[in-house]
């Protein structure tokens, strides 16, 4: 017997007492007749507090099946929405953090890049090109 629910099968009983919500990765049908059965049993509720409790609970289970097949990582107590504003701040406090745990990496930043530019500098003044002229 599979650990984990087809469509077709009936949904068991659910709930914190009696384990994790079983969805396969994918199945909508049986997401839906998870969703659908809080409708019909109110002892769902009580178990879970809320209904939107279940839902999020549903949501989870169907989720963290994805993650544990594909990869990735989904968050049941702080949930992100990644945009490019998070990545800025997040690259920003990494970049903070970073400088106060070593200081002289700061300086060490700043002078390859001055190298670098140097560099960039000195190399375009004397290039030599190996490809003759055009007439």
């Amino acid at each position: 017997m599979s650990a984990v629910l087809d469509s077709t099968d009936v949904v068991p009983d659910i709930g914190p007492k009696s384990g994790a919500i079983e969805i396969r990765e994918g199945d909508w049908k049986t997401y839906l007749q998870c969703i659908a059965r809080c409708k019909e049993d109110k002892g769902i509720i009580d178990r879970y507090g809320s209904v939107v409790a279940y839902k999020r609970a549903c949501a989870m289970a169907y989720l963290g099946k994805r993650a544990q097949l594909h990869g990735g990582v989904c968050s049941t107590r702080h949930p992100h929405i990644i945009t490019p504003q998070f990545i800025a701040d997040l690259e920003t406090n990494n970049r903070s953090l970073r400088h106060t745990r070593y200081p002289w990496l700061r300086s060490l930043m700043s002078l390859l890049a001055e190298i670098e530019q140097i560099q960039d500098q000195i190399s375009s003044a004397n290039v030599i090109t190996l490809v003759p002229a055009s007439k």
